[in-house]
């Protein structure tokens, strides 16, 4: 009889630490990022995978709907690092702005 592997448990998701704003998380800002008929989509891909870390199909999938919508959330993340992360972007030429949530 042949041996089984037993399956592999995913690893439960990791809450933050609450940094007493009230949202329990910590995650109380999000990053939006604007549509602008200036920039390509390609340097706006390359700025959200650099600044954010995210990979190219979230990169494109964000970029696509700024362009769609006229703006769209890059990320959601606390008041501190999103304002960071924002003003990274504006520093690239790309309009962005913070949010509470």
């Amino acid at each position: 009889m042949p041996l089984v592997t037993p399956p592999v448990r995913k690893k439960s998701p990791q809450i933050r630490p609450d940094d007493g704003s009230g949202s329990g998380t910590g995650w109380d800002a999000q990053v939006v990022l604007f549509n602008d008929d200036v920039n390509t989509f390609e340097h706006v891909i390359a700025c959200l995978m650099a600044i954010f870390g995210h990979g190219m199909r979230l990169a494109e999938k964000i970029a696509l709907e700024a362009h769609v919508h006229g703006r769209a959330i890059a990320e959601v993340e606390p008041r501190e690092q999103a304002e960071k992360h924002a003003a990274a972007l504006m520093r690239q030429g790309l309009g962005a702005a913070v949010e509470s949530i």
